[in-house]
């Protein structure tokens, strides 16, 4: 077998946040600083303060464009390789009759599950790649947590 690109697709990795979103976000950390400072719990006021930094910092060095890539031996994250072999399972996610992420259930401990935007078109090729290399594991839905994310465009 070789390095053959069975298939591949892109997508944009743009929140589509408007002025408010911001405005709104900014708001809650000024107001939790504030409310944390004065009611004397600093570490919670540093702590939310790192976090915000952290985000904004993650945020601003992101790629705009996620180029994905599924070979005989392999699926390609932008410049990552993960190895059938240290890839547990797959879900095709569903929000109602919409296909919204692919899950990768990664063996590894401390990153264990990747996360990839798809549409209908994209799901319909996977259900016909995927499990020639690694098992399906069906019992995924989109739950509270990725409903959340996705509301709040995080």
């Amino acid at each position: 077998m070789n390095n053959e690109i069975l298939y591949s697709w892109r997508f944009s990795n743009d929140k589509n946040r408007g002025n408010l979103w911001y405005i709104i976000a900014l708001s809650i950390v000024i107001w939790l600083v504030v409310w944390w400072f004065l009611s004397r719990q600093y570490p919670l006021s540093f702590l939310i303060i790192l976090i915000t930094g952290v985000y904004f910092f993650v945020e601003n060095n992101s790629e705009e464009h996620v180029d994905i890539s599924l070979t005989h031996l392999w699926v390609k994250v932008n410049n990552s390789f993960y190895d059938y072999s240290k890839i547990e399972s797959y879900s095709l996610i569903y929000n109602g009759e919409y296909a919204v992420i692919l899950r990768l259930t990664l063996i590894k401990k401390w990153l264990k599950y990747i996360d990839i935007k798809i549409d209908n078109d994209i799901a319909i090729v996977l259900k016909e790649i995927l499990p020639n290399y690694i098992k399906q594991d069906e019992k995924w839905e989109l739950n509270f947590t990725d409903k959340l994310i996705q509301i709040l465009k995080l």
